[in-house]
């Protein structure tokens, strides 16, 4: 056998021809991915090898039927293989020989692209690339190229004409590549039995590996299809009178061995970020989908390199969530309005997607929609997912002097590393039985009108939404999975608080979001610039001593702060003069600890924010979830609140703390504020109104949020447009991260299956040297359309030299 495949290797390099094939298929690759700017990989701007071996298996369709064409055809041409089978070697051995010459001949002509990874390492600014992931694709793309030769050794055998057999062979490999999944689009298999169908490609099995992923069912795929081939080789060698039988028992075989290894998850994660390793959360998540979900993404088409490196981590994604969930996953990337020529059925197109919740971004004077529909069953509403991170990166500058210019790489980078939360949470929400009923607490001075708009219709599409009024009952925690309350101004009595207190003991949640000073903007510019916050007295501060936090009474400023309107003088013609300033009051929060609810979130705005304190409450975990900047100050009580806090440089000094507490989670059984403190009478008047025994201790654990802030979740309004969204303040165009800060606490909060862990997930940037690229574009090109192509021809001077300095003894 190894004779064979040395006579098939020093065959094809015997000759000009074999030189020639492999420099051609190497010089179009690197001009491919090194000149042609739709595929060039260094305009991808990334670090990266994905385009490469995305088109890659359409390349080698060409080049291994070339280099097999010749295997068995012009042996049978020329008489030759007569001569063969009177050696002692089997059918089975040459073909067998053949086969491996021919995978040599591969390994030579892919070799020299490893230059290609060799160049993006060394243009990588950050990262580098994901050798673990490159080292997957090339596993992959050595197996289609090994499916690929066992086909084309076939077809070499079928026919004595090598053109008809390179033409057989391309066929063949084209069939088996995109034909299944070209036939499973169809809408008459749709359904189910699409997924069957396109288990029968090689795409599908491809693609999975290509990313970095090593399946066993996979795996297996790849042998089987090399094996049948193979044997569907010796059968027509052997010309038997039973090969029909034959060849209908192997392809029985062939087909089972496909969907049997459809059932196995056995895979390993070669990506150093182990980007594609689900949670267990979510894979417990997708074991549990019992029929079809669709999933719309509609970032696709012509679209810029951040957002088509994000489109592809999409596809990677659902890809494995299929891969758990029995195959019930179906992904569809769609442009909304294809086929409308009309601007009008376009527009009409848009609004209606933008009223179910897609976001539009405009890049470039083209329309990008970084968004997608999760769809379950008929009569159910979609759930929309927007694919952009809540979080923006923005580089250094100077907070005092500098407008923030944002980091588009790493914040579509954050994204990617939220799409598994993402699609998890929407899938959860959409196919889930039981919905968790959310009551917004009224009774103290809470707002009720539209100020609460964003929050009320944030939440009605995905929770059982009620209002519950302290005054009037008991909640109950077996009914009411999470109390929001949200900014009161009416002292809570005892009674109030004892309410509160039971429903925290048998296991509820509360959301708080407090103001603990009366400091409002409508104060200030109803006094001459300046006035006093003051206490509102609210009555709640033991109880929340008790559970572990303590809301004082000042107030938080930070230079990293939003802006403000303010008049700041007359215009020649008379008219007033505005200038946004910055407004130290609404100082920028962000994440300092990792936590599960404020991770990869871009600065959530408060508005007079008081600072938190942490203090010991056995048996309670606490974190601090959002905290101030690295220039803060605080302000105690009696805190003025004026227009002009900052005077002087001395005062720009005094912002000299850093990343104070503004929000805190509590985790663990909480023990109550009136254990040893009531009176017979009233625990069993709380036991007549519950039907429950007073607990000094909760039966369970619980959570609870508290925010010094009550506007953080409240929405101003414009006199000309109304509610406007939850984090934006007139005439400051940026929607700040609150309410995605807020649909995470209730989440938290509400839901039971820990999809939250997802959310640590990180993704390494790998960017390439725009600097250095920009310089030593030209020289870069050169090195991989030439240097490849000199290699081989290099391979083939040292052949021949050895060659004839071997036979000329």
């Amino acid at each position: 056998m190894w004779k064979i495949c040395k006579k098939e290797w020093q065959q094809f390099f015997a000759s000009l021809t074999g030189y020639l094939v492999l420099s051609v298929f190497l010089g179009v690759t690197g001009l491919l991915f090194f000149v042609f700017p739709d595929t060039s990989l260094l305009n991808f701007g990334y670090a990266s090898l994905a385009p490469f071996f995305q088109l890659m298996p359409w390349l080698l369709l060409f080049l291994i039927p070339a280099i097999t064409m010749r295997s068995i055809s012009e042996e049978m041409r020329t008489g030759t293989f007569e001569i063969l089978q009177t050696l002692p070697l089997s059918i089975r051995q040459i073909i067998a020989g053949k086969y491996f010459g021919t995978l040599l001949i591969i390994a030579v002509a892919l070799f020299p692209t490893v230059i290609y990874a060799v160049s993006m390492q060394t243009l990588s600014i950050t990262g580098g690339i994901d050798i673990g992931a490159t080292i997957g694709s090339y596993i992959s793309l050595f197996l289609l190229a090994a499916v690929y030769a066992a086909i084309g050794i076939y077809a070499s055998s079928v026919t004595t004409n090598t053109i008809a057999a390179f033409g057989l062979g391309a066929i063949i490999g084209f069939a088996l590549f995109a034909g299944f999944g070209s036939v499973a689009q169809l809408p008459m298999f749709s359904g189910g039995i699409d997924y069957y169908i396109e288990l029968l490609g090689i795409q599908m099995h491809a693609a999975n590996i290509s990313r970095g992923v090593m399946a066993l069912s996979d795996i297996l795929y790849f042998i089987g299809l090399i094996v049948f081939f193979l044997y569907l080789t010796q059968i027509q060698l052997k010309q038997k009178g039973n090969s029909k039988k034959q060849i209908g028992i192997a392809l029985m075989a062939m087909i089972a061995i496909s969907f049997a290894g459809s059932r196995l998850t056995q895979r390993l994660d070669l990506t150093e970020d182990k980007r594609f390793t689900l949670s267990p959360s979510t894979i417990r998540m997708l074991e549990k989908i019992d029929s079809t979900v669709k999933v719309e993404v509609f970032l696709t088409g012509e679209l810029p390199a951040d957002y088509k490196k994000l489109s592809l981590a999409a596809a990677d994604i659902l890809e494995s969530f299929n891969s758990y969930a029995n195959n019930n996953i179906k992904v569809e990337f769609i442009d909304p309005v294809e086929g409308l020529a009309d601007d009008t059925a376009k527009a009409m197109r848009y609004d209606s997607l933008q009223k179910m919740g897609i976001v539009f971004e405009q890049v470039n004077n083209q329309w990008v929609l970084p968004s997608a529909l999760v769809y379950y069953r008929k009569n159910q509403a979609p759930i929309p997912v927007d694919l952009r991170s809540s979080r923006k990166f923005y580089k250094q500058f100077n907070v005092i002097a500098e407008e923030p210019q944002e980091d588009v790489e790493a914040t579509r980078n954050a994204a990617e590393a939220l799409l598994e939360n993402k699609f998890a949470t929407a899938i959860d929400k959409i196919t889930r039985q039981d919905v968790p009923t959310i009551a917004y607490v009224v009774g103290n001075g809470q707002p009720t009108d539209i100020t609460v708009n964003d929050l009320g219709e944030s939440l009605r599409n995905e929770y059982r939404l009620g209002i519950f009024n302290l005054k009037q009952g008991y909640p109950d925690a077996s009914i009411i999975k999470t109390l929001l309350i949200v900014k009161p101004k009416e002292i809570f009595t005892d009674e109030d608080l004892l309410k509160l207190d039971q429903y925290v003991m048998n296991g509820g949640n509360i959301i708080w979001f407090i103001d603990k000073l009366h400091a409002e903007l409508d104060s200030l510019k109803r006094t001459e610039g300046q006035y006093t916050a003051f206490d509102r007295g609210l009555g709640i501060d033991e109880l929340l001593f008790k559970y572990g936090v303590r809301i004082n009474g000042d107030l938080v400023q930070d230079l990293n702060c939003s802006k403000i309107p303010l008049v700041v003088g007359r215009n020649p013609d008379g008219s007033i003069r505005m200038q946004r300033m910055p407004w130290p009051y609404y100082p920028l929060l962000t994440s300092r600890t990792p936590n599960p609810i404020s991770d990869n979130l871009d600065r959530v705005l408060p508005i007079f924010p008081s600072s938190i304190d942490t203090v010991m409450a056995r048996g309670i975990q606490k974190t601090i979830l959002l905290s101030t900047d690295s220039s803060s100050r605080i302000l105690p009580s009696p805190a003025l609140v004026s227009l002009n806090s900052v005077q002087s440089e001395e005062d720009l000094y005094s912002f000299n703390k850093s990343y104070i507490p503004v929000a805190v989670l509590l985790e663990g059984k909480f023990n109550s504020l009136f254990s040893n403190r009531l009176p017979k009478s009233v625990m069993d008047s709380v036991k007549q109104f519950t039907g429950k025994p007073f607990l000094a201790k909760a039966s369970k654990a619980g959570k609870q949020i508290v925010v010094a802030d009550g506007d953080m979740v409240t929405n101003e309004v414009s006199q000309t447009t109304g509610p406007l969204p939850m984090g934006m303040i007139q005439m400051e165009n940026y929607r700040f991260a609150n309410k995605a800060f807020f649909l995470n606490s209730v989440d938290y909060l509400s839901s039971d299956n820990s999809l939250f862990e997802s959310r640590n997930k990180t993704v390494v940037l790998r960017l390439l040297n725009k600097q250095k690229l920009q310089e030593q574009k030209t020289i870069w090109q050169g090195i991989n359309v030439l240097l490849p192509v000199i290699v081989i021809l290099l391979t083939g001077f040292i052949f021949q030299w050895w060659r004839k300095k071997r036979y000329s003894l």
